[in-house]
């Protein structure tokens, strides 16, 4: 885990500390701070997960772009490897015609 990882946990773990603290301590009844702090977590929950599907779909798309990439790539090699190919072969040919 890299500086900036850590930084960044250790951050979100201070807001989370500093806003649970506040609720406990807000002027409000138990039972209407514990609702509130539920809530709170249900709605940070639920924001994670919508961002991790979110990173998997731009993952995923990035993926095939790469694959994509990757293929047209391997059928260019292929088909200026088989023109080298066919160049060597002639030059071959000649060179043996020319010499018997």
């Amino acid at each position: 885990m890299n500086k900036n990882q850590k930084f960044l946990i250790g951050s979100i773990g201070a807001l989370l500390t500093g806003i649970a603290i506040g609720l406990l301590v807000a002027p409000k009844n138990g039972k209407d701070t514990r609702k509130l702090i539920k809530n709170k977590a249900n709605d940070l929950g639920g924001s994670a997960k919508d961002k991790y599907e979110q990173s998997l779909e731009e993952l995923s798309v990035l993926a095939d772009k790469l694959k994509d990439g990757f293929l047209k790539n391997v059928g260019t090699v292929k088909e200026k490897a088989g023109s080298v190919a066919d160049s060597v072969g002639e030059r071959v040919r000649s060179t043996v015609n020319n010499n018997a």
